[in-house]
């Protein structure tokens, strides 16, 4: 076992993290870090700048704690669950300091997307870069080789510090006198930093404490800084309470957020269980530590999770909404799941997708989850139970209540318009929005080149008009010219006879009033899509 003191030096503890002598207790959230804070950590270390103190606990062995080891190969995005494990001694559970004592781990004796950490032990900390002083990157061997200067973590931590000056002869033999003095000075304080000052403070939460007492100790010094959201503080309740439900969220939030199509989380996840589950949609730690929610939540969380799968399926098939950057509030999903939780076997009922899409639509033009989503999310939910869920999604109560809560009239009108992005993505029959790493990020395009417009000095509103836009992908947009469009260039009503004439009388003659019609006349056609995929203009549903 580690021996615990008011100060430690930073290889002791890591030593110890590697031997077990630390683990991770199941209410810790997962390793956020990436690699460029990391490297920000280290050199506030090499800067000799305090990076705070870690609060540490060795629970009673009566108490069955699930915890998990710390990370020694990480993969951005990985996430590890807890485990039951059995220890003949058991070891301290890191509180607070999780990310800063896992990112130690990495570098010393660990991995970053297969990556090792390397120091430029040449470094030069008199001249700052991306304003830090001493350079640390993860790297593969192969990279790190290209320059001998880049030295591995691992290997120049167990330099003693009588056999520098032969190390850096008998390494850097080619460099000047002044470049292996720099060099002897950084791996010397190097050392220092890692494995002779005591740079770890350790603070110790009393053994005796009850387990819902170090929980609130957890949530304390958690809460005021960002390390935890509500979300995380509240989950790790939950999973307090009832260990399986760790796994479980996990797993679904794997299923909805497929390959990074959307970004639900458990704060989702734990409002939805709030209002379906009749607890109001408001953050309260005591709603989880009674135990008949989280018994509630246990017995219907397989319907939870159906009414949950269901709904991305309607997002995807019904609404069009095919990636995060359409879903423009995850508050309003919510009565979507509750809605489809009330029905059996947990199925969108035939004729009700019109009538979600619709109330969805409008959360976003009217922006109605913009303030005070739990008390609206809260009346949503009693008017859904208190009229026939079986039947009908109560459209006409939920639209007056919009209505009165945003002082807008509950119909798509030209001012909404303004959110090209959702507007575009209708006309578009539902876009996919190509992740920006590959290089194919999804982009606006105008039909008319913004540059030959601007210089005919044509009115800004004219030429940022919907009228004048259209998605593609990235890529296409760098191909296309900054010329007039061609004749086949592919638009939404771009197969209308009188929108052609018009783009084709702009195309030849271009003048304001050319590319005015056009543009009019587009937005007409727009507006009208946009009612038709709202259902204003369908009679399926009675409309106000």
């Amino acid at each position: 076992m580690p021996r615990i003191s008011p100060t430690q030096k930073i290889y002791d503890v890591v030593k110890d993290i590697k031997e077990g002598g630390y683990r991770l207790p199941s209410i810790q959230r997962s390793f956020v870090w990436d690699e460029e804070r990391i490297c920000k950590l280290m050199d506030s270390l090499m800067n000799d700048y305090p990076i705070g103190s870690f609060l540490v606990w060795k629970p009673n062995s009566e108490f069955p704690i699930r915890t998990r080891e710390f990370i020694r190969d990480y993969k951005t995005g990985e996430k590890l669950t807890s485990e039951d494990e059995p220890f003949e001694s058991l070891p301290y559970l890191v509180l607070d300091g999780q990310q800063r004592l896992q990112s130690l781990v990495l570098t010393v004796f660990g991995k970053y997307n297969g990556n090792p950490l390397y120091f430029k032990v040449d470094s030069n900390p008199c001249e700052e870069e991306n304003d830090l002083r001493y350079r640390f990157q993860f790297m593969t061997p192969e990279q790190a080789a290209k320059d001998s200067h880049w030295r591995r973590i691992g290997e120049i931590i167990h330099v003693n510090i009588p056999k520098i000056s032969a190390f850096v002869g008998g390494e850097f033999s080619n460099d000047s006198s002044d470049i292996k003095e720099r060099i002897t000075e950084n791996i010397g304080k190097f050392i220092q930093v890692f494995r002779i000052d005591e740079k770890i403070h350790i603070q110790e939460v009393n053994e005796d404490l009850p387990y819902d007492d170090v929980l609130e100790v957890f949530v304390r010094v958690n809460s005021g800084g960002i390390v935890l959201t509500k979300s995380d503080l509240l989950f790790s309740t939950v999973i307090l309470h009832s260990p399986e439900m760790e796994k479980k969220f996990i797993e679904i939030l794997d299923e909805l957020n497929g390959n990074g199509e959307y970004d639900f989380n458990t704060d989702f996840l734990i409002k939805s269980s709030f209002v379906i589950l009749d607890k109001g949609a408001k953050y309260e730690i005591r709603k989880l530590k009674e135990g008949v929610f989280i018994e509630k939540l246990e017995d219907e969380f397989e319907k939870i999770r159906k009414a949950l799968l269901s709904t991305v399926e309607f997002l995807k098939t019904d609404a069009k909404i095919l990636s995060k950057k359409f879903l423009k509030s995850y508050l309003a999903v919510i009565p979507i799941v509750d809605f489809i939780y009330q029905q059996p076997h947990q199925q969108l009922p035939e004729g009700q997708a019109i009538r979600l899409r619709q109330y969805l639509y409008m959360s976003f033009f009217m922006r109605f989850y913009s303030y005070g989503p739990d008390g609206k999310l809260d009346v949503i939910h009693k008017k859904i139970k208190e009229a026939n869920p079986f039947v009908n999604f109560p459209i006409d109560e939920v639209s007056k209540y919009m209505e009165e809560r945003t002082g807008m009239i509950y119909a798509f009108s030209e001012n909404m318009l303004y959110d090209l992005d959702l507007v575009l993505n209708i006309i578009q029959g539902g876009v996919f929005e190509i992740p920006k790493k590959r290089g194919w990020s999804l982009e606006r395009d105008h039909i008319f080149p913004r540059s030959i417009l601007e210089n005919m000095e044509f009115p800004k509103g004219l030429i940022n008009s919907v009228g004048n836009f259209r998605y593609i992908n990235k890529t296409r947009n760098i191909l296309k010219s900054n010329d007039l469009p061609e004749e086949s260039t592919d638009f939404y009503g771009s197969d209308d006879p009188a929108l052609k004439d018009l783009f084709m009388k702009a195309r030849g003659n271009l003048t304001e009033e050319t590319f005015g019609n056009f543009v009019q006349k587009r937005k007409e056609l727009i507006m009208s899509r946009v009612n038709e995929f709202l259902g204003f203009s369908n009679s399926s549903f009675e409309q106000r």
